[in-house]
């Protein structure tokens, strides 16, 4: 109760006028701020059925949903009756997500006020709520408190700033947020010893991102269903392209391009056959994606083959068409499925401000390659102390790696072989979560439903 009082008079109105300010100067905050009291009272026009659970899921914006999908569909695969009510702060989140047909219903988080989390929490009427990662809504959770209603935090990181942690009055107030939850699932060991420092009373249970899970379904969905036929990179026998190698390239910037597409070129110049690339731009837009085909004129956007494919094509007509050219992808959201037609992969972001997933292309077993600055990632850390993960300094490195996977297939497969170990021993998190929620809401008395008349959610 103490630390609720602290918060709310001196902390939640420094917030509120931060709000205000960025309403002001930030489109997202104007959108969000515009939209979220009616979407409120439309869920508010919503019938309630009183056979069902309902399971509120709060992420910050649509990265941290990716990790509530994997649970959040296991529960509806399990259970008809369950209802599961999503909530975003971002609208990035809300407006790319708000059609996933998993959930039943998505709103935006109100203000962190108490009347802003009693609004909320009266109109949901949740049997279970899941925050995702870092979210701490300290009113939010003293009213689920208050209300007896479990309340989990998973893919649970904890916070690294030191200096904040040591401070006495932040240093307990952090202790305190995390003790209003039931039950903590951290992202790793290493998260679970993180928070044992900061000596909280809530359980804490080891288990790891719940990403993996969804890494493995996809790449399996991917392997299925891919998005460029496998053969077109096998050329036609009657001719020399004999497709051997390909390399995925991904979420890459002007430092990465520069060393692949030259390394790509020196290939060429001594075997024209060796690899055919796939470079995959985190910043897709139409200027930069005219810098990329200027710097590799011998390539196809990857919407040029999509618009080929789009029309019936035999076999041999789909092998010819690559030719001896390279893939640029011109759009986003195809990333993962690329995955699949690759021998290999390097992962871009790794000359900036750090490296991209590791763990997505790791899902396919394939060696992996970036460049040095990984330490953001500890995914990338711990791939790489396993022999999964190749740092590359300079052009010559990456030849150098490319060339010994060329050269050896039992080295590409062993290092392959490294990288999905690494993801199938972190899978199992999801089926932990959902056992434990499906076990709550098996004890739980249902609260009857008091919500207005209208069409059942």
């Amino acid at each position: 109760m103490f630390w609720t009082v602290i918060y709310n008079i001196f902390f939640v109105p420094v917030l509120w006028l931060i709000k205000q300010v960025m309403k002001l100067i930030n489109p997202k905050v104007k959108e969000r701020e515009r939209n979220w009291k009616g979407l409120l009272l439309q869920f508010e026009k919503i019938k309630r059925d009183e056979h069902s659970k309902y399971i509120w899921f709060h992420a910050s914006s649509m990265g941290e949903f990716e990790q509530a999908k994997p649970i959040i569909e296991m529960l509806k695969k399990n259970n008809k009756d369950v209802k599961i009510i999503v909530t975003f702060y971002s609208p990035s989140g809300y407006n790319n997500q708000k059609n996933y047909k998993y959930a039943d219903a998505f709103l935006y988080m109100p203000f962190d006020s108490i009347s802003g989390a009693k609004k909320i929490i009266k109109l949901i009427k949740p049997d279970l709520a899941v925050f995702v990662r870092y979210e701490i809504w300290r009113n939010h959770l003293w009213i689920l408190k208050q209300s007896s209603i479990p309340t989990y935090l998973i893919c649970a990181t904890a916070p690294r700033n030191k200096l904040l942690r040591k401070i006495l009055l932040i240093g307990s107030l952090m202790k305190s947020n995390y003790n209003l939850f039931d039950k903590i699932y951290t992202a790793s060991e290493t998260e679970t010893k993180q928070f044992r420092k900061m000596k909280i009373n809530t359980e804490l249970m080891t288990a790891s991102d719940t990403r993996f899970d969804r890494i493995v379904e996809k790449a399996n969905e991917s392997r299925q269903k891919q998005i460029i036929p496998p053969e077109m990179f096998k050329g036609d026998s009657s001719t020399s392209l004999r497709m051997t190698f390909v390399l995925v390239a991904g979420s890459t910037w002007d430092a990465d391009e520069d060393i692949i597409i030259d390394t790509v070129k020196q290939f060429e110049k001594e075997n024209h056959e060796a690899i055919r690339l796939i470079l995959v731009p985190h910043e897709p837009t139409e200027k930069h994606i005219e810098k990329v085909k200027h710097k590799l004129p011998n390539s196809f956007l990857l919407s040029e083959i999509l618009n080929f494919l789009s029309f019936k094509r035999d076999e041999n007509e789909i092998k010819n068409f690559l030719g001896w050219n390279h893939i640029i992808v011109d759009s986003i959201g195809h990333l993962l499925s690329l995955y699949s037609l690759a021998d290999a992969a390097y992962i871009g972001g790794g000359f900036g401000a750090g490296v991209h997933s590791v763990t997505e292309p790791a899902g396919y077993g394939i060696p992996l390659a970036t460049g040095i600055k990984f330490h953001n990632s500890p995914d990338a850390v711990s791939l790489h102390k396993l022999g999964g993960l190749e740092i590359i300094k300079n052009k010559d490195d990456f030849y150098e790696w490319l060339k010994k996977l060329l050269e050896a297939t039992e080295l590409k497969n062993e290092l392959g072989l490294k990288a999905i170990h690494y993801v199938n021993k972190h899978t199992g998190s999801t089926k932990l979560i959902v056992d434990e929620i499906a076990s709550v809401l098996n004890k739980s008395t249902k609260v009857p439903p008091s919500l207005c008349s209208g069409q059942a959610l």
